[in-house]
């Protein structure tokens, strides 16, 4: 971790330069497991042809199998770097930016959007996820350790969705916040809400990488719940001009089911 970027003074880059991405070896974990990463990134510009600058989002999705993840310090300073240069046409910008990310994580594949500011078509995201919001049960917060003991079932089966915006837990680099809702899908012995709000809140002292923190209480659930059908997502807060959206689930997934929920708060 020395070498990374995040809390580190670095000027952005002037030209164009594709050897400032950073890659962080991706966590594995003993269980099977699918999902994605989704990244948007609203710092995205360049320059056409005559030298007029374009403004658009970036949005990179990978899977849970590549090698690497990005590192998001890096991944700001490197498109920063690409204000100052010129091209043709959107589909040029995209294509250098798949090259470049691929080589970096080492994945199976990789899916690129540049999505054009003002196009609604291409914006519009639904701002809440379906099911019950537990944040308004009454609850007492005893530590701010991670306890997945305190995820309790009842007898009671079926499927339900569950979401909750109090999530919040440190970068374990910089030490600053980073704040998510977490959505939660899943078949089988239904949850104790009050406990699985309990678990969440639980994160608030924590450090951990989002992508660690998602996987991390869905390996819990899946330990302490034993469900038939899980599906975790950690949507995060921008912070350096990006958000990253975790998921993860017992089973393959079309990123398109998640992509739509493009949160208020983000």
């Amino acid at each position: 971790m020395k070498d990374i970027l995040l809390g580190k003074k670095v000027a952005v880059p002037r030209t164009y330069d594709p050897s400032i991405l950073y890659a962080l070896p991706r966590t594995r974990s003993e269980a099977v497991l699918h999902g994605f990463d989704l990244w948007r990134c609203y710092e995205l510009s360049w320059l056409n042809e005559r030298g007029k600058p374009e403004v658009a989002i970036l949005e990179v999705i990978y899977p849970v199998q590549s090698r690497n993840i990005v590192e998001s310090k890096s991944l700001k300073l490197y498109l920063g770097s690409l204000s100052n240069a010129s091209f043709s046409t959107r589909e040029e910008v995209g294509s250098v930016i798949r090259r470049d990310l691929e080589k970096l994580l080492c994945t199976p594949w990789i899916d690129i959007s540049i999505l054009k500011i003002g196009d609604k078509a291409d914006i519009s995201r639904e701002s809440n996820f379906p099911g019950i919001c537990i944040d308004d049960l009454d609850i007492g917060i005893r530590s701010c350790t991670v306890d997945p003991s305190l995820l309790c079932t009842q007898k009671d089966a079926g499927r339900e969705s569950l979401y909750s915006h109090l999530f919040k837990s440190y970068c374990p680099i910089t030490r600053q916040p980073d704040w998510a809702s977490i959505f939660i899908e899943y078949g089988g012995r239904k949850v104790d809400r009050r406990t699985l709000l309990a678990y969440l809140c639980s994160y608030r002292d924590h450090e951990g990488f989002a992508e660690d923190c998602c996987e991390r209480i869905f390996l819990d659930f899946l330990s302490r719940c034993a469900p038939e059908e899980l599906l975790v997502g950690c949507f995060y807060t921008r912070r350096g001009g990006i958000d990253i959206n975790p998921v993860r689930c017992l089973y393959e997934i079309d990123p398109e089911k998640m992509r739509k929920y493009h949160l208020v708060r983000q």
